[in-house]
């Protein structure tokens, strides 16, 4: 039995260096340098007994001190005694070392067993990637202030935004309402001084002015009340205006601009009811102010 296992052991011995004679694969760089983690290719190249089955090494393959990225098989070439295969390897390496080496094999396959035959080992360089600074290198001094632009804070930008929208919409939480009646009566007073200057520099022409003209200005004193008051001023006639506020000077008055409307006669009596519409315009806005003051 001992004799037959040592026999066996130098059959196969024998057999792997025959192979090793028939089979040199070939291995190289095809770069003289390489870069921490930049690829780098490496080629596999052999040639073989046609009737042989091979396999190269694959993704699985340890490639220390490199690792694979990936891998270029270029088809098998044969004739009735040889055939010869090729691959370019992708591969990289993080590791710092000046010289890194390596060898690759090709698995020759028989009898359901594989038999690894080595490449050569080939070396290759890992670059200088900062120059390294001699001692007769003179540093120079720079002593100018340079200012440098500062980058916009967008972070505090956005809180400050979001601070500021939490205060605006507390303040109109509690103070809104408030704020909204001091606006309104703010933007009534402002309108009501306007149209009674524009207003005032009208009545001094109404005894001039045709019943046009008489027409235009009671329906502008209607629209301005009608504003002020939220009450339709503007399409009622006088006796509706009267039946609505129950006030009989306001009636006759109205009743006078109708008549020089109406009539050739009556317009300086229309100068005088146009003044007494004034001063009831600020009687309606008065009323007008108290009732948003009071929260109607």
């Amino acid at each position: 039995m001992r004799k037959y296992g040592l026999s066996l052991f130098f059959s196969l011995a024998i057999f792997t260096n025959l192979i090793g004679q028939q089979i040199e694969p070939e291995g190289e760089f095809l770069q003289d340098s390489l870069a921490i983690g930049e690829p780098i290719q490496y080629s596999l190249s052999v040639s073989y007994p046609a009737d042989f089955q091979l396999l190269m090494p694959d993704s699985l393959y340890s490639y220390a001190p490199f690792e694979y990225v990936a891998k270029e098989y270029f088809p098998t070439q044969s004739d009735s005694i040889k055939s010869f295969d090729s691959v370019v390897y992708t591969l990289t390496s993080f590791e710092i070392d000046k010289i890194q080496r390596l060898k690759l094999p090709v698995f020759i396959v028989q009898d359901g067993d594989s038999t690894p035959v080595y490449t050569s080992v080939d070396s290759i360089y890992l670059a200088e990637q900062i120059d390294v600074v001699t001692d007769s290198l003179q540093m120079q001094t720079e002593t100018t202030i340079v200012k440098l632009d500062k980058d916009f804070n967008y972070p505090y930008f956005i809180a400050f935004l979001i601070v500021l929208g939490i205060i605006v919409l507390l303040i109109l939480v509690f103070f809104g309402k408030k704020i909204r009646k001091r606006w309104l009566i703010w933007r009534l007073n402002k309108r009501h001084k306007k149209f009674k200057e524009d207003f005032d520099s009208k009545i001094s022409k109404v005894e001039n002015s045709n019943a046009s003209e008489i027409e235009k200005l009671l329906f502008k004193w209607k629209r301005h009340v009608e504003f002020i008051s939220k009450h339709p001023y503007a399409k009622l006639t006088s006796k509706e205006i009267f039946e609505m506020q129950q006030d009989e000077n306001l009636y006759e008055n109205l009743k006078l601009i109708d008549k020089s409307i109406y009539s050739s006669k009556g317009k300086s009596d229309a100068t005088e009811a146009f003044k007494f519409l004034i001063n009831y315009a600020d009687i309606i806005l008065e009323n007008r102010i108290k009732s948003i003051q009071d929260g109607k």
